[in-house]
């Protein structure tokens, strides 16, 4: 009786452990971080090779079907909470037999089978449930939408929205070392790139490009203790540049040197206008920002800003 005991109370352990596992996983999916405590992201990566509306089209037709997706697995979030109870009542019946002085195990064998199916079916659900996307994803969606009626008719975009992340290791473009042996690496993620050809015959060519830090992990010795002691990763901050370039059509536009609404060192919106060539027939420049995000009327502001640079010839 005793040894019965025992075994009861160790699946009671084992139940209550069931239990709170199949009730985090039933609740949606809390926001997620990365280890530098940013907020995870949908990956997404997308190719701006078609016309405008097609784009568009595809933009919302992504997000509605990861919608459509998570909505599905809502619906049967507590499903496996009710497998879970089914299973616990097969094992009551067990547990009936053996006061009646029947020994059997059959009932239980069924409860864990039942136990099983649960947490299979909540890791499927838990999959189900999406991050949240990027505004970049929304705003370079409305910065295609914005210039759709500028495109020459019968052209397309052409480029990428690259949302899959700023740090992965295929975006390292250089590591250094300080004196201390610690390596930093130095990332450039080019996570929009875009070219237009526009109906006033100007070829438009925009690329968003976020310039990040990471100091890798490093063992150090302790001064007090004297052990070696491993130090995490660091996120050392990140940076935004905007290059642009407007190729004019000589037979509308001739380039100014300069505008009051368009210098070197202009601030517009969140970007300063860091380098400016004009010459050549073309707009070159470079526009930097100390912020993370960049909202897409920033972007937009900066582009219309560029505009004033182009002056029409006399007919």
């Amino acid at each position: 009786m005793e040894a019965i005991l025992c075994g009861g109370g160790i699946l009671l352990v084992v139940v209550l452990i069931i239990f709170f596992y199949l009730l985090n996983t039933a609740r949606k999916r809390v926001t997620e971080t990365t280890s530098f405590g940013k907020k995870q992201l949908l990956p997404v990566y997308i190719s701006l090779a078609d016309k405008p509306t097609s784009i568009i089209q595809g933009f919302n037709k992504l997000r509605y079907d990861v919608q459509k997706t998570e909505k599905a697995g809502d619906k049967w979030r507590w499903v496996p909470m009710l497998i879970f109870f089914a299973g616990i009542a097969l094992m009551l019946i067990d547990g009936i037999l053996l006061l009646l002085g029947y020994l059997s195990y059959i009932f239980s064998i069924g409860g864990v089978a039942l136990w099983i199916a649960a947490i299979v079916m909540a890791r499927g659900l838990r999959k189900s449930d999406s991050y949240d996307f990027s505004a970049r994803y929304n705003g370079t969606r409305d910065i295609l939408y914005t210039l759709r009626d500028d495109l020459r008719p019968g052209t397309t975009y052409l480029g990428h929205l690259d949302l899959t992340g700023s740090l992965l290791p295929t975006k390292v473009a250089r590591s250094a070392n300080d004196a201390q042996g610690r390596t930093t690496e130095y990332f450039r993620d080019e996570w929009l790139a875009l070219k237009a050809k526009l109906y006033d015959g100007n070829i438009l060519r925009v690329s968003g490009i976020q310039k990040s830090k990471k100091r890798k992990s490093y063992w150090k010795r302790s001064r007090i203790s004297g052990k070696m002691k491993s130090k995490p990763e660091k996120f050392k901050g990140t940076a935004h540049d905007l290059k642009v370039r407007i190729v004019a059509n000589p037979e509308v536009y001739k380039v100014a040197k300069t505008s009051p609404e368009f210098k070197q060192g202009l601030n517009i919106g969140k970007f300063t206008i860091s380098q400016l060539n004009t010459e050549g027939g073309m707009i070159s420049f470079v526009a930097n920002s100390p912020f993370e995000e960049v909202e897409y009327e920033n972007i937009l502001q900066v582009l219309k800003s560029a505009y004033t640079l182009l002056q029409r010839k006399a007919a």
